[in-house]
């Protein structure tokens, strides 16, 4: 492994979000929505409870219809991950090192468990 690797999880995350903010400011600029304060947050609400609609739908939970449910659960799993990138963004979060914290950090856990 590089450093590069090892330092960010996700090493191509911030082209990546830079161009999820292109497309947000566009939505912005096109609708004239305010993207100020809490509005990140508050759309990631939102579409978590959009993702949960649709899996409710396609597990057979809800009186929707279960066709097409498992391509709205991506769909909104993809709203929701975007809006995390863009709110980690607005609010100067680097997630490389957070989940470098957070989770890289089990590897070497299992790396010793697996040699005891």
């Amino acid at each position: 492994m590089n450093d590069v690797t090892m330092t960010q999880p996700l090493p191509g995350l911030e082209p990546f979000i830079d161009r999820l903010k292109a497309i947000s400011d566009r939505y912005e600029r096109v609708h004239g929505i305010d993207r100020g304060g809490d509005w990140h947050l508050l759309k990631v609400q939102e579409e978590i409870g959009e993702l949960t609609q649709a899996y409710l739908a396609m597990t057979g939970r809800s009186r929707r219809d279960a066709d097409g449910a498992r391509h709205e659960v991506a769909m909104e799993m993809a709203d929701v991950v975007c809006m995390i990138f863009l709110m980690a963004r607005d609010q100067g979060i680097d997630l490389n090192a957070a989940i470098q914290e957070k989770w890289m950090k089990w590897e070497q856990v299992m790396r010793d468990e697996a040699s005891a």
